[in-house]
């Protein structure tokens, strides 16, 4: 499948030998980015009449939807949905709801695929029937020392655990995958994306896809470089929000449970709780002192070990992205307890 994506203006069609391909992107304020997500959306190896694609607008305040409009014009393969205000689930099943291919491709609008993205999802899945979904690598872009802080301290374990953003870069077969390409049927079996959820969508739909015995398959010459977040306040909401949002999901699916989901809110609780701590008898008084403690030796070590293993001179930065992390997501998952916007859909 090595056929050059051909000019703008194709006519939707499903070419010879090459199944149509859904690409729906969801978007929120990301004017600033999406030309470039675009652009790299035509340079795919895929044949470019094979492919159609839905930019699905979630209300955008900026420039978004001019961008997307203006590409449209110079692209007809771009369509350019817009209904409101909607979060990336929904926005995603508004594009799904009108797509035709038999696969469809969820790529967000904050970062680029590499040329072969879709090629190689397309080629894994009609080698073999069993697999319903492909993704591949996450590949941070930075520009400033705290964006790269971020990305040291999210692409590590010390954050909130191994993940799809720590994996061994090898064919594998995994639990999930960020920014897949799917099976149509198989993602329509599964109910598409749940629309309750504002934050860790992808992770949820393919415990569901996956639970209906469909394999989900890591492919690292699958790239999608991200646009990580530029300070730390926006890294902790971003982590607040899925704290909340992974909360939902255990409720929705206790099985789907790991210890890892529990652990920055141990930590968190661990913290807070200290002094109250110093009122009670030994041994509990103990633990004031200990607990906050050993936090701070394991901040320190994760941080000089990052810093020394990535060549980042700036530590500190390290160290403040890991606790943005930690309490980001341990809060998350706290308040979630008590928000009734928490509560299983479905």
């Amino acid at each position: 499948m090595s056929t050059q994506v051909q000019a703008c203006g194709m006519s939707l069609r499903d070419e010879p030998g090459f199944p149509l391909v859904s690409i729906v992107m969801p978007v929120m304020n990301e004017a600033l980015f999406l030309d470039a997500g675009l652009c790299a959306v035509q340079k795919q190896t895929f044949p470019g009449g094979s492919i159609e694609i839905f930019v699905v607008d979630g209300g955008s305040t900026d420039n978004t939807v001019a961008c997307a409009e203006a590409f449209s014009r110079k692209d007809k393969r771009v369509r350019v949905i817009s209904r409101g205000r909607l979060n990336c689930p929904q926005a995603m099943n508004a594009g799904i709801e009108q797509s035709r291919g038999k696969y469809v491709a969820k790529i967000d609008g904050h970062g680029c695929v590499n040329e072969r993205f879709i090629e190689t999802a397309v080629a894994a899945m009609e080698a073999n029937n069993g697999i319903h979904c492909v993704g591949g690598r996450i590949v941070p872009i930075t520009k400033t020392l705290a964006e790269k802080a971020n990305s040291i301290a999210r692409f590590s374990p010390f954050g909130v655990g191994s993940g799809v953003y720590t994996l061994e870069p090898k064919v594998q077969y995994v639990d999930t995958v960020q920014c897949g390409v799917y099976r149509r049927d198989a993602l329509v079996r599964a109910g598409a994306f749940d629309p309750g959820l504002q934050f860790g969508e992808d992770e949820e739909v393919n415990y569901r896809i996956t639970a209906q015995g469909g394999k989900i398959l890591f492919h690292p010459e699958m790239v999608y470089q991200y646009c990580i977040r530029p300070s730390l306040k926006s890294l902790f909401r971003q982590y607040y929000g899925y704290g909340m949002a992974r909360l939902k999901v255990l409720r929705k699916f206790p099985a789907f449970f790991r210890l890892k989901h529990i652990v920055p809110s141990a930590l968190v609780l661990s913290v807070a709780l200290s002094p109250i701590w110093l009122l009670l008898p030994s041994p509990w008084g103990v633990l004031a002192g200990v607990a906050p403690g050993l936090y701070f030796c394991f901040i320190a070590s994760a941080s000089v070990y990052l810093a020394a293993r990535n060549r980042f001179p700036a530590l500190y930065r390290i160290a403040a992205s890991l606790v943005a992390l930690h309490y980001g997501y341990g809060l998350g998952l706290l308040s979630g307890v008590f928000s009734r916007e928490n509560r299983p859909s479905g």
